[in-house]
Formats: structure tokens, C-alpha cells, sequence
């Protein structure tokens, strides 16, 4: 059997290394056809199954996306980088090819020695010739390190033929080492236990990665290293002792393809130009009352003095007189603004203030407010807190625009037979007398809207209908924030033959951009929600928006010392002191703002961002659980490397961008989260109100 064909390396200043690593469970593409070991045990079988997969086939280093091997090839890139692309090579033992290069490409499998028996073992590697091909390939090397557990140390039949200038490294357990003979060449064995994994702040899964990758940033820095290490290889646990540990972590994946993105993109979408179609039906008569948008109000401001640069909070600031976004904006990115009476009455000090001021003063806000009274807020009770002279004389008192008539949602188990009638009744009853007690006292100074509840598209109808009867002009549907926007459809169009000219129809908790077309076609003239400027701190992965609805996550860089939860939970874990984590998250905060200015390269910066990211991801359930962290940190890795590959807050328009710059992208404390939601609204708005003007383009 001969070698496997790799280049030489032609430097002969420098030792030529060769990475000994091994296949992960996790890989790039994993069908539910991928082969199995008995494809591998029959070649004309495998031929054929390979063929079937071959829309799955990839170089070995981008099939794998297990954390040691990501760290092991960073680890590579770094040394290519710094020597030249032949100072080191890589090979892989895989429990279904056998030895394998970095570029041979292969399709997905599923075959691992870990389930395999020791006998098992012997005889697979042995059919798969790995211990004669790497025997072969070992001699063009004069450092070779081994990153392998137990089971693939065995398929090695360790010991090899070899010189004795050569050096071998082990990155390897307890339980591993008794596979490991080596007896006439220089040799190290660097024990991996759980005491290593705290000493160097990571799991034990992926650790050899990890280590191997902290090597090769040092060798970058200090090329004598690498003879050091070749000719005393115990030296190694010292240079790892004494490497920067906040910057040794894995700084990017594989990518996906712009092909694999649009095929996921098209996975996801129903219809090619994303917006739901319009119904096959006339345009609901109140069509030319146009579309408005409301923004609910949850006490959404921001310190207009904060220091981005200290974290510091403008001294002896009052929070109710912190800024709302229409104060930041030159324009305000709503058409008006939803206030709750739950959310106005949950603190005594905010109701004095808007008692003290109204409504929009209180807000400092001169466009129309809507009130509603919070049905949410109240869900559970058998009947709402309010009384409708109450709510009468609390919208006309401070000063509202419009109100909403006391209403009681229909939804989960209230919308079981029984207490739905109930609670559907109680509506209109409350609607009947509302709008009755408005013309006996001559209600002027506010429009009333008449609350409609349902359980389906015929009862939602039929409140509707008898609504209009009432008189009202204005109609609000509530408890369908959470509903498909088909399901919405539905009940539009059983509402729709009953809508007038003049009716107005508003949906509470629905802002849907693929669905504002056949809203609209069918009667919806306003709507309110929050979700795009709280996505800014809720959503996992779309926290920025961007005008071509393409969205980002934003870069956590939590704050020590504010009785975080996750760096509480670190630090009462073990993990690590605060101390280390203020210096990683001052380090975070410095990369990011440096890469903004040029200062930074990419790789640079990811990896000072991921090094605090991964100490953060490891607590679970009060438990340390490195497979959990590694995973969040690679889902990490891609969205961070995007938003920092894209920087969307260069080419947004908006005062905030224009302004904070990459402050804005940082997912940390209120004043930068809250902006970027402002952002979010911003940037909805604008595509709302596109929208609208190229239906109505289309219409004239």
C-alpha cells in the first residue's frame, strides 16, 4: 500500500506538520438516506448509493461541522496563513472511508467507531487499511499531532514504523493512552480529563481542537515555537498555559452556498414573490380608506444622554421623560400609537403621570392615540375589571383619539363551547351599551370602536354584523394575534360582505407585510403590533432589519457586573471569575468597535466575540453542557461572520445607524437594544408603506 498523495512541504526552515484528526457525528448535510456501514462493506453497493447522494458531495473539510474539527482546520488556516500553505497537512480517519484527505470529497454517512466493539474495530480499520496508510503518510512528517479518542487511537494498531527525529503528540484521555506506543521516536501525551477542560474554560468535546488551534495562534506569533515544540514536546503545556485564552476560539464554519440560501429561502416560502395572494374576490367597498399602522406603547424609551461608551445612564434622570422613538426620528414611524389601560394602570407613578398630563403629553406625541382596555391583561378573570362609565370617562378625560369598547377574549380554553358564548355575548352587550352611552352623554371628543370577539369565521361575521347594526364605524377584531394569517383570510371574507363605505377595520396584533395585500383587499384598514421593534431583543436570530427584509442577528456582548443571568450563572457554575469575564467583555466591546473603524480583521474580531460567547452558552439548566454551548456557538459563528461580512449599519438611512454605527448591531442592555427595535420600526414602516403605495398604483 502507498501513501496517500500528499505535497511535501518544500520549507525546510520549519518542521512540516501533519494533523491527525477524526470524522464528527455532525456534518454539513445529513439526508435521511446517507450511507451506512453495509454500504461501505459492498463496493458495487457503495458506487451506486454514492451516486444517489451525490447532490450531497463535498470536500472532507467542509462535510465536517463537529467542534473539533472546526477548530482543528482554523487552527491549520492560522499556520497556512502566517508559513505558507505546505507547512502543515491534515488527514482524517473516518469510520467509513478509512484515511482520508482534507479535499477528497465524500457524500454523507453515517458509520462512527464508537459503536463499535473492540474486535469490531480492529477488524473494520484493519479492512479499510488505515494503520498501512498512515504509517506510509507519517514519514514525510517530522511533527504529527494525533487528536483522536479512544476508539480511533485503537483503529490506528498503533505502534508505527518510524524515524527517530520525528515527534508525535497526543491530545488524549485517560482511558485513550493505552492505545498510544511510539517507542522510537519522541513523543508526548497531554492528558485530557475534566480537570483540563476547567483549566482551560471548554468542554471536553472539542477540546483537542481547541488546544490544537491555541498552538498554532502562538506558533503564528512566535515561529520558534514550532522547533521548541519538535524537539521538546512536553514544552507544548506550557505554551498552552500561557496563551491567551479569551482569543482561542473557532472563528468561522463552513458557508452556505447563495444556492443552498435561495433553495431554504423557496423551502420556506409559499409563493414565489413572497406576499400571500389577494383573494378572487371585489375589493371590500371600504378599500379608499387606506391602511394605518399603530405601534402599541410598553413604555418603550430610551436615555436620549446615555454614554455608549462608558454604559453609563444620564445622572438623576427621570425615565418617564426618556425619549420614545417619534422624538428621535424627524418623522414617527407609525400612524399612531395603542394604549393599554392594563399597561397605563400597572404602576401607580406612570398612572399619576398620565392622569397628571394625558395621554399625549404623557407621550409627547401629537398624532392620534387609540385606547383599548388590555383584554389580556385580564384573560383569566370570569369578567373584565372595567366598568363602561369607567373606560367612557378615562378616554375622554385623557385625551384620546379613539376607544375601544370593553371586550373579553375568546381564546384557548375560553374558546371551549360554553364559556365562549359567554364571553362573545358580554362582548356585544358591552359594545351595545358603549356606543349607547356615547350618544346619551355626546361623547364627542373621541371616536368609539366597537371590540369584536370570535371563535371562527362565522362568529367573528355575525359580531361584525351586529356591530355595524350598533352603528359603529369603526370595528376592531381582537384575539388573533397569534392566528395563521390564512385563518385571518378566512374570517375577512365572511366579514367583508358586511363592511360600508365608511367602516373602518382595524386587527389587533397582526403585522403581517406578505399578508398586507389581501388584508387590505378585504376591508382592513388599520392594524397595531409590536413585534417588529421587540424582534430587536426576542427574536433568536433576526434582531436587525434591513429595507430589503433581509435580517441579522445581533452580537451578544451581555454586560459583567448588572446581575446578568447568564454571566450570574457562569460564574456560580465554576466556569469562570468575574474578573475574566469583564476583561473578555471588554475585549468583546473593543473588537467591535475597532473592526467597525477598520482597525480589526474579520477573523480578528470573531474570535474575541466568540471567545466570550462560548463561556456564556455553556450553563443549561443549571448544568455545564459544552454539546449545547459548542452548538449555539456555531449557530453564533455563521450569524455573527454575516453581520460583520454585510455591516447593514452602514447603509441604513436612519438617524440611529447613522448616528451609533455598530453600537447599534450590539445586543446588550435597553439603550442599544431598544434603538435597534426603533431601528426595526423604522425600517417596517417604510416597507409598509411601499407596499401600500404600489397597491394602490396598481389599482389607479
Amino acid at each position: 500500500m502507498i501513501a496517500l498523495n500528499i505535497p511535501i512541504a518544500t520549507s525546510q526552515l520549519l518542521p512540516r506538520i501533519l494533523v491527525v484528526t477524526s470524522c464528527t457525528g455532525e456534518k454539513l448535510y445529513s439526508p435521511k438516506n446517507q450511507l451506512t456501514l453495509a454500504d461501505f462493506q459492498d463496493p458495487v453497493r457503495l458506487q451506486k448509493r454514492s451516486e444517489e447522494l451525490s447532490a450531497y458531495q463535498v470536500p472532507a473539510r467542509q462535510m465536517y461541522t463537529g467542534t473539533q474539527h472546526l477548530q482543528v482546520m482554523e487552527g491549520v488556516e492560522k499556520l497556512r496563513r502566517s508559513f505558507g500553505t505546505q507547512v502543515v497537512d491534515i488527514v482524517i480517519v473516518s469510520a467509513g472511508y478509512g484515511l482520508i484527505l482534507e479535499n477528497q470529497e465524500i457524500v454523507p454517512y453515517e458509520v462512527t467507531f464508537q459503536n463499535m466493539n473492540h474486535s469490531e474495530i480492529d477488524e473494520w480499520a484493519d479492512t479499510l487499511e488505515i494503520h498501512t496508510q498512515l504509517e506510509s503518510t507519517i514519514s514525510n512528517y517530522d511533527l504529527v499531532f494525533f487528536l483522536l479518542g479512544a476508539n480511533y487511537l485503537r483503529s490506528l494498531a498503533l505502534p508505527f514504523k518510524s524515524r527517530s527525529d520525528q515527534t508525535f503528540i497526543f491530545l488524549a484521555s485517560g482511558s485513550s493512552q493505552q492505545f498510544i506506543s511510539v517507542p522510537d521516536s519522541k513523543k508526548f501525551i497531554l492528558p485530557l480529563s475534566n480537570a483540563e477542560a476547567k483549566k482551560y474554560s471548554y468542554g471536553l468535546v472539542g477540546l483537542k481542537g481547541f488546544l490544537f488551534k491555541q498552538f498554532a495562534l502562538k506558533v503564528a506569533h512566535d515561529p520558534k515555537l514550532l522547533q521548541t515544540v519538535t524537539h521538546q514536546p512536553e514544552s507544548l503545556e506550557k505554551i498552552l498555559d500561557t496563551q491567551p485564552i479569551q482569543l482561542e476560539l473557532p472563528l468561522s464554519l463552513p458557508k452556505v452556498s447563495p444556492q443552498q440560501k435561495q433553495k431554504s429561502k423557496k423551502s420556506k416560502g409559499r409563493y414565489s414573490d413572497g406576499l400571500i395572494p389577494i383573494p378572487n374576490l371585489p375589493p371590500a367597498p371600504n378599500i379608499s380608506l387606506g391602511m394605518q399602522y399603530f405601534i402599541p406603547e410598553w413604555d418603550d424609551r430610551v436615555d436620549p444622554n446615555f454614554d455608549f461608551k462608558t454604559d453609563t445612564l444620564t445622572p438623576k434622570r427621570e425615565p418617564y421623560e426618556d425619549w420614545y422613538a417619534h422624538q428621535i426620528y424627524p418623522q414617527p414611524n407609525y400612524d399612531g400609537i395603542l394604549v393599554s389601560k392594563v399597561v397605563v394602570d400597572k404602576s401607580r407613578k406612570k398612572k399619576n403621570y398620565v392622569e397628571e398630563f394625558g395621554i399625549h403629553k404623557a407621550l409627547r406625541y401629537q398624532g392620534e392615540i387609540l385606547g383599548d382596555c388590555g383584554a389580556f391583561g385580564y384573560i383569566k378573570e370570569e369578567k373584565p375589571p372595567y366598568k363602561t362609565e369607567e373606560i367612557l370617562d378615562y378616554y375622554t378625560g385623557l385625551g384620546f383619539n379613539y376607544g375601544v369598547s370593553i371586550d373579553h377574549l375568546i381564546v384557548g380554553d375560553f374558546a371551549k363551547p360554553g364559556s365562549r358564548e359567554f364571553r362573545f355575548g358580554l362582548t356585544l352587550d358591552n359594545a351595545l351599551d358603549f356606543i349607547e352611552k356615547c350618544r346619551e352623554r355626546g361623547y364627542e371628543k373621541f371616536t368609539p370602536i366597537g371590540a369584536a370577539q370570535g371563535w371562527n369565521p362565522e362568529s367573528y361575521a355575525e359580531a361584525v354584523k351586529e356591530l355595524i347594526n350598533m352603528g359603529y364605524e369603526y370595528i376592531a377584531l381582537g384575539g388573533m394575534a397569534r392566528t395563521p394569517s390564512q385563518d385571518i383570510i378566512d374570517v375577512l371574507i365572511k366579514i367583508q360582505p358586511y363592511l360600508k363605505s365608511t367602516t373602518r377595520l382595524h386587527l389587533f396584533g397582526v403585522a403581517r407585510l406578505d399578508a398586507i395585500p389581501a388584508f387590505r383587499h378585504l376591508g382592513v384598514t388599520s392594524f397595531d403590533s409590536s413585534g417588529p421593534l421587540r424582534s430587536a431583543w426576542l427574536d433568536p436570530d433576526a434582531n436587525y432589519q434591513t429595507i430589503t427584509g433581509k435580517t441579522y442577528a445581533a452580537v451578544r456582548i451581555p454586560p459583567v457586573g448588572k446581575n446578568g443571568l447568564r454571566v450570574k450563572q457562569v460564574v456560580d457554575a465554576g466556569i469562570a471569575e468575574q474578573e475574566e469575564l469583564k476583561k473578555l467583555e471588554q475585549n468583546s466591546l473593543n473588537a467591535i468597535r475597532e473592526y467597525d473603524k477598520g482597525r480589526y480583521s474579520l477573523e480578528e474580531t470573531l474570535e474575541v466575540l466568540l471567545a466570550y460567547d462560548y463561556l456564556l452558552e455553556l450553563p443549561r439548566n443549571g448544568k455545564v453542557s459544552p454539546v449545547a454551548a459548542e452548538r449555539r456557538q456555531r449557530q453564533h459563528a455563521i450569524m455573527y461572520r454575516e453581520l460583520l461580512e454585510d455591516q447593514p449599519w452602514k447603509k441604513c438611512d436612519c438617524v440611529i445607524c447613522q448616528e451609533l454605527g455598530v453600537e447599534v448591531a450590539i445586543f446588550r442592555g435597553n439603550d442599544r437594544n431598544r434603538r435597534r427595535g426603533f431601528h426595526n420600526t423604522y425600517v417596517f414602516y417604510k416597507r409598509f408603506k411601499a407596499l401600500i403605495q404600489s397597491l394602490q398604483n396598481k389599482s389607479d
